[in-house]
Formats: C-alpha cells, sequence, structure tokens
C-alpha cells in the first residue's frame, strides 16, 4: 500500500510536494476510508481538486513517470533521454534534476524508494528499509558511486557494473533475480493508471475478465445497478466474417473498434401502457453513451484491482459521468462492506465530488497554482476552521480554501464583434 508520494522540480511542480495517504487523527469514516497495514492507518481514497490548469494531471503524471521508469528504464540505450521535465519558469529550477519519491508497504514491511533524474542521466538513487524510529539503507547511489547493502538487497553483487547511468538500479535488479527488487517491481506492475479520457485501452482487460464467471456476474451487476437504462451485458467472440462486418465501423470509432470482441448491452422493449414485453439487444460501440462505455471499460480494471488489493491512479475521473456515479465508483473503494486493501489516488472538476459524506478532510487536495506559475497543493484538514460537517463545495466556491479559478467575463471580448 502506498505511504506517500513525492515529486518536485517535474513540469508544473516546483517546490516537491507531498500527497500523504497516511491518515491523520481526525474521527470521520474511521470504519470505512481508514485501512491499517503494518501498525499505520492509510487512507483508501485521495482526491485532487482544483481548477483547469492548476497541475491535478502533472501531479499524476508526475506518478506515472516515476512508476515508468521503474517498469521501463532497463529498456533504454545508453543514449536514451529520461521522459522527465524540469519546471521550466524559473532561470534555477531549469538547471537541476527531477525529484520523485513513494513509501510503501510489502508484506507488512515499509520501504522509502526515490531518485533524482537529469533527462540523460540518474543523479542519485535510494532504497531505505523503514521502521518505527529509524531507517536503512538497503542502497545507496550517487551517480555511479553504489553503496549496497548486500544482506538486505540479497543476490546484487556485481550488479552495479551492469547498471548504465540513465537506468535505475532497482529495475536492473529485478531483471537479476535480486528478491527484494522483484517484490517493488511487482508491486508497481500491477497498479492501474487509467485516464478518463482515454479509457478504451482498458475494454480488452473488463472482456478478458468477463470470461470469469465470478467477474461476469460483478460487472454485469455493477453495469445494471448504475442507471445506465441495461439489464445486463454480453461479450461475443466474433468469428472471421463477424470480424469483416465490424470493420465497417472502425473509421467511425478508431480508437474503440476491437475486431475480435462485440459488447452487447440489452434492454427492455415496453408496449405503451408501461409494461415489459420483452428484449433486445444493442451495441454497446454504437448505441450506447459515452459515459455507458468509459464505465464499461475501466470497471474491469476497478474491479480486479479491488478484489486483488491494488494501487489505482484515475485522471479524469468524473469525465462523462454523472456525480453520483464518480461518487459510486470512489465508494467501492471507501467500503466497509467490500473488504480490500485497495487504495484510489483521483483527480476531478467535479465539486460536487467534494463531499464530508463521502470523504474524510484528510481524503482532499486543493491544488493551484501560486504566483509564480507553480503548482501547489494544500490538505483540506490544514485548515483549522473546517470542521467534519463543513460544507466543502460550498465554501470552496466562495474561495474560502484557494483554488478557485478567476474567469473573467469572455463575453467582453466579443462584444459587437470587437477584439
Amino acid at each position: 500500500m502506498l505511504v506517500y508520494f513525492k515529486a518536485g522540480n517535474y513540469k508544473s511542480i516546483k517546490d516537491p510536494i507531498v500527497i500523504n495517504f497516511e491518515a491523520t487523527s481526525i474521527s470521520e469514516h474511521q470504519e470505512t476510508n481508514v485501512i491499517e497495514k503494518s501498525k499505520t492507518k492509510l487512507l483508501k481514497t485521495i482526491l485532487l481538486y482544483g481548477a483547469n490548469a492548476s497541475g491535478k494531471s502533472k501531479i499524476l503524471d508526475a506518478f506515472v513517470t516515476y512508476r515508468a521508469l521503474i517498469l521501463r528504464s532497463t529498456s533504454y540505450h545508453s543514449t536514451t533521454l529520461l521522459p522527465v521535465e524540469p519546471f521550466k519558469l524559473n532561470t534555477e529550477t531549469v538547471k537541476l534534476p527531477s525529484l520523485f519519491e513513494s513509501e510503501f508497504v510489502i508484506r507488512n514491511k515499509r520501504y522509502r524508494y526515490g531518485f533524482e533524474a537529469y533527462r540523460g542521466l540518474i543523479k542519485s538513487e535510494w532504497l531505505l528499509e523503514v521502521k518505527s524510529t529509524t531507517e536503512s539503507p538497503v542502497y545507496l547511489r550517487i551517480g555511479q558511486d553504489f553503496q549496497v547493502n548486500y544482506k538486505k538487497f540479497q543476490n546484487s553483487e556485481g550488479l552495479e557494473n551492469k547498471c548504465n547511468e540513465n537506468v535505475l538500479f532497482v529495475s536492473v535488479a529485478d531483471q537479476w533475480n535480486v528478491p527484494l527488487a522483484k517484490e517493488i517491481y511487482r508491486w508497481f506492475y500491477e497498479m492501474f493508471t487509467i485516464h478518463g479520457l482515454n479509457d478504451t485501452d482498458y475494454k480488452t482487460r473488463t472482456n478478458k475478465l468477463f470470461e470469469i464467471p465470478e467477474y461476469r456476474t460483478m460487472i454485469n451487476n455493477l453495469m445494471s445497478h448504475a442507471d445506465l437504462g441495461i439489464n445486463s451485458v454480453n461479450v461475443i467472440k466474433l468469428v472471421e466474417d463477424q470480424r469483416e462486418k465490424q470493420e465497417g465501423q472502425a473509421s467511425l470509432y478508431p480508437t474503440e473498434f476491437d475486431n475480435k470482441n462485440r459488447v452487447v448491452t440489452n434492454h427492455y422493449v415496453y408496449n405503451n401502457e408501461g409494461e415489459i414485453t420483452g428484449e433486445t439487444s444493442f451495441d454497446m460501440l454504437t448505441h450506447e453513451s459515452e459515459g455507458t462505455k468509459k464505465f464499461y471499460n475501466i470497471i474491469g480494471a476497478i474491479l480486479f484491482a479491488i478484489r486483488k488489493g491494488q494501487f489505482v491512479v484515475i485522471d479524469e475521473i468524473d469525465a462523462r459521468f454523472h456525480t453520483l456515479l464518480t461518487k459510486a465508483i470512489m465508494g467501492l473503494f471507501n467500503s466497509e462492506t467490500v473488504k480490500s486493501g485497495a487504495q484510489l489516488l483521483a483527480a476531478s472538476h467535479d465539486i460536487a465530488v467534494v463531499d464530508h459524506e463521502l470523504l474524510r478532510r484528510d481524503q482532499i487536495y486543493i491544488v493551484e497554482k501560486d504566483n509564480l506559475a507553480a503548482t501547489r497543493v494544500v490538505n483540506l484538514v490544514e485548515y483549522k476552521t473546517v470542521r467534519k460537517d463543513t460544507p466543502f463545495g460550498k465554501n470552496y466556491l466562495e474561495g474560502k480554501y484557494g483554488g478557485i479559478p478567476f474567469i473573467e467575463n469572455l463575453e467582453n471580448f466579443l462584444k459587437n464583434g470587437e477584439e
């Protein structure tokens, strides 16, 4: 489970920001929104909220980049540039490395792992075992100078010589069968990172899970109870002539086209008296709304993550969803009924989701730009005047927490056709 994530000098982030999943001492939603792991109380969900261009997506992008470097850096050749970009609106930060770090719990042990990176090389890297009052290095790296505790990092002797300057040591160690590195790599590998406006890649996972009876039942239950007008769904595997026929739709839906499966939705048919007379099927691709398609596409990943206790990142979670459906998805993570170690980090524009009945104060981060155009975050629990029954949304729109956009009257710029 994730304890915290830190990023600094990356895109719109200048000074390091921390997204902390460690629960504070506040009392609300203790039974539902908090889980205890390795003697630490951790939040199941965190929501980033703020105006357009405030940096919510850049925070999530920082985490995605951090994860991607762990998973992929061993595929880089010696001249490959790293996908890091410093804060460019300051004369000093453009010369400095980007920072990424997280603390997490694996098999009831806490670890802190991070690195600093330029475009061309890893400046420093560290992995520490965290105990209640102390931290002990597993390995430390400055450039190509390594200090490794071989007892804690077994099977890693000599791997320093196999690590290029633009490759992470933890990734090299995973490839060379270092047990702890493999556990860390797997923890990051099994996460899901979803963009709410580009969700079609996850449809394949939902279709695959649909083949398993247990998941087929859960998917149908969620689809039929999400007030989408759907009784059930089915996935039909296409034979060759059916594939050719469906390929005619590919030009209309190029990013959603799947020539192996056809997802159909089943709806009741009514007579003029409102009585059910039968059922008919629709092709989801051509007949259902964008919100319905998104819900189906991502529900497989969400269900799998909840069942397996995995970490999920969703940018634009509210895109194409009604507020109540967004809340329902977050409620799957913040649940006392569903026993899971899954966690969700999401970003939203929907003020109605910032709800004290759904979230604790320490689960809400207000994201905004400071006077130097850099992203900053404030946890709602830091506002001492905010109580557990405070109307978060109303106060936010009144500007009491910051992070609110100041939009001028756009009509003035088109008045009588004049500039």
